[in-house]
Formats: C-alpha cells, sequence, structure tokens
C-alpha cells in the first residue's frame, strides 16, 4: 500500500526531456512541407500567396462541434491581424462534399480562406487541431487551439512579420499616413480571381491597391468579396 502512491507519482510526473524532445520535433517542421488542395473559399491559398506570412492552419470538419465553436474565435483573429500581415487557412479535415464545406462556411461567416485536401507531415488524431507558423515558414506551435501556448505562438508569430510597406500614394480619404490600410495579401474580385496587393487608400468607394513591383490601380471596393469589403471597413475605423 506504501509503494502506491509512489508508483502513482511516476506518472504525474513529465519523462525526462520529454518538453525538449517535443519543442525539437515542432522545429523540425516548415509551412513549405504542406500544400493545402482545393480552396473552397475566401481568397485562393497556394505557397506563393502564405510565402513571408506569419500563418495559422487550423485543421477543422463540419462534424466537429468544437471546431465550429471555435470559429468565431478565428474570425475574431483574421479581423485584427490580417491586416498586420497574419494569414488563417482552414484546412477541412473530414469527409464531406465540397458544397457541404461552402454551405457551413458561409453559414458561419468564416472570413479566412477555407480549403480541402491539405497534404502535410502533421501528425495527430483529433481536431480541432491548429498549427502556427513564423514569417519564415518554422512552426511554433502545434495543438488544440484553446491552450494557452496558442494565443503565446500567435502573438510570437505576429512579431516576425514584415513591417508595412510604406506607401508611396498615400493622400487623400479613407488614407494612412504611416503607410497602407491593409498590408499586401490576396483579394477576391467579383469573379472569384485572386488580386495580390496591398491597400493604399479608398476615396469615393474606390480603392488604390499597390502590387509588389510598385504599381498601382483602382477596383470598386463593393465588387470585392463580402469577406474583403468587411476587412477594409474595419481597417477605416479609427
Amino acid at each position: 500500500m506504501k509503494l502506491l502512491p509512489l508508483f502513482l507519482l511516476c506518472f504525474a510526473l513529465p519523462l525526462p526531456g520529454w518538453a525538449a524532445e517535443k519543442e525539437a520535433a515542432v522545429a523540425k517542421v516548415n509551412l513549405s512541407q504542406f500544400s493545402f488542395g482545393k480552396t473552397l473559399s475566401g481568397a485562393e491559398v497556394t505557397a506563393e500567396s502564405l510565402k513571408g506570412s506569419p500563418v495559422i492552419v487550423e485543421f477543422w470538419g463540419v462534424n466537429c462541434g468544437p471546431c465550429l465553436a471555435a470559429m468565431p474565435m478565428f474570425n475574431s483573429l483574421a479581423k485584427r491581424l490580417e491586416s498586420k500581415g497574419l494569414k488563417i487557412v482552414g484546412a477541412h479535415s473530414q469527409s464531406a462534399t465540397d458544397e457541404e464545406v461552402q454551405k457551413v462556411a458561409k453559414s458561419l461567416k468564416i472570413k479566412f480562406s477555407v480549403t480541402s485536401g491539405a497534404q502535410h507531415p502533421l501528425q495527430f488524431s483529433g481536431i480541432p487541431h491548429s498549427a502556427v507558423f513564423a514569417a519564415d515558414g518554422s512552426m511554433l506551435f502545434e495543438g488544440h487551439p484553446t491552450d494557452k501556448d496558442f494565443d503565446r505562438a500567435v502573438k510570437a508569430a505576429m512579431k516576425t512579420a514584415s513591417p508595412a510597406e510604406k506607401a508611396s500614394v498615400v493622400e487623400g480619404p479613407g488614407a494612412k499616413a504611416d503607410g497602407p490600410l491593409v498590408a499586401e495579401r490576396t483579394w477576391t474580385n467579383a469573379d472569384g480571381k485572386p488580386l495580390a496587393a496591398a491597400l493604399v487608400k479608398v476615396d469615393q468607394g474606390k480603392g488604390t491597391f499597390r502590387r509588389k513591383d510598385g504599381t498601382t490601380f483602382t477596383y470598386e471596393v463593393a465588387k470585392l468579396s463580402s469577406t474583403d469589403q468587411e476587412l477594409i471597413a474595419a481597417a477605416r475605423q479609427p
């Protein structure tokens, strides 16, 4: 009987080196090892669209109650941090048709890209499951999105985001004096085609966008996706 407490204590204590081994395993994973399959909702997800940005990959499913319950939190993250460079990918990971996934994404008003058919080196048995990456693609966290280390990893990832490129054209209504309204990202136009650019300003319903090569173009905000319009509205708030 006296041995029982000691026996239980052995199981209560972490195994030597376990934390270090876990950190080492996380450090070996890079976003470049991921492919995301088909984009079902939001801006198209490609290796190029994620390059150089802090990224959250959220593995979820339409038949997973905890996954659906977590979506408002991820929507909030997208609203607050997407303009600062964060990219969120909702990688659907259950058996469901594209139409079923799109229907749920629409009903939840998911404000980030949703994909199906993701390929990756991670090994996990349950969802929701999150992976957080720094701008250089290194993985900072893998686990449940309610884990306290998830928030820490997101904050650490955001510190790796490149400073917003200074805007060459910022005069006029709806402009910010210290840079673009929204850092470079992939927008979705009325035809569902991606537009990669930073939003410099908005004037009389038209946005001025700047590409990586420095060229600018204008596009009507009303012709962008509803998610893009909501992001712009949030960015224009004082």
